[in-house]
């Protein structure tokens, strides 16, 4: 009897980034969604004629080359996930409370927003700001009025000077009174160097033999647009570059074990 293995195709990707100085996945983490997983093999072979007699025809060929590539979009927008596409690394970061601050703002101006906090050290500026005794004022000295002369994103630690502000006059010196709550936030950084790990795609399939494939060795790069704002759920594209270790194939595809 003919066996038909017809397939429709789900499953589950994991992915593990390598412990520090070697090829040791540190623990497969469960990406999440995927609404499209795929895998592309190419080979590049050299090719020999002969044209001794008649028409020209191929006797032999050799392989020169064998490329390995996949690619992968997720719509959980994890901070590893998004690690990934920016090339970078995931922290929690602590910020530790501030009971008194004051920051001159210089030569502001009406309709433009102001970070709080921001130094070489702090890139960013300080996050949680706490409402409780926080302060606008100018040099007369005046204390600019919330909602008037200014916005405040208490969470995000930004200061917006409205635009129809009498106060905050262009070119004027603002000094602003603050306190910061303890928090703690995820962070995100860039890099420049595409992830290094170990990757499996387990098959859920709702029609077909399921399978486990494995990858030792992947890089995992960007691989086009992050939408920030759009009208459909956001994605991740991400590329695999397929590697082969010294001590392990490309790839492994295991069927669901038989048991005796």
């Amino acid at each position: 009897m003919e066996t038909k293995n017809y397939t429709l195709g789900r499953g589950k990707i994991y992915f593990s980034r390598f412990k520090p100085g070697g090829y040791v996945p540190a623990g497969y983490r469960y990406i999440g969604n995927t609404p499209q997983v795929s895998l592309t093999f190419e080979e590049q072979e050299l090719t020999h004629v002969n044209s001794d007699e008649g028409i020209r025809e191929e006797d032999d060929s050799v392989t020169l080359e064998v490329t390995r590539t996949g690619a992968l979009t997720t719509d959980n927008m994890a901070t590893e996930n998004i690690a990934l596409f920016m090339l970078g690394s995931e922290s929690l970061v602590t910020q530790a409370s501030v009971a008194s601050g004051t920051e001159t703002l210089s030569g502001v101006k009406a309709g433009h927003s102001y970070r709080l906090g921001v130094t070489d050290a702090n890139p960013t500026g300080y996050f949680g700001i706490d409402p409780t005794g926080f302060e606008v004022a100018d040099g007369t000295p005046t204390t600019l009025v919330a909602g008037t002369d200014y916005t405040m994103d208490y969470d995000t630690g930004v200061l917006t000077l409205l635009p129809d502000s009498l106060l905050a006059v262009d070119g004027a010196d603002l000094t602003v009174t603050f306190a910061v709550a303890g928090s703690t936030r995820t962070r995100v950084i860039s890099g420049d160097t595409s992830i290094e790990g170990s990757l499996m795609y387990v098959s859920k399939n709702p029609k077909g033999t399921n399978s486990t494939i494995f990858m030792p060795w992947v890089k995992i790069m960007p691989a086009g647009d992050l939408e920030l704002k759009s009208d459909d759920w956001q994605q991740l594209p991400l590329n695999m570059r397929i590697l082969k270790l010294a001590t392990a194939e490309a790839v492994y595809r295991d069927g669901i074990p038989a048991y005796t």
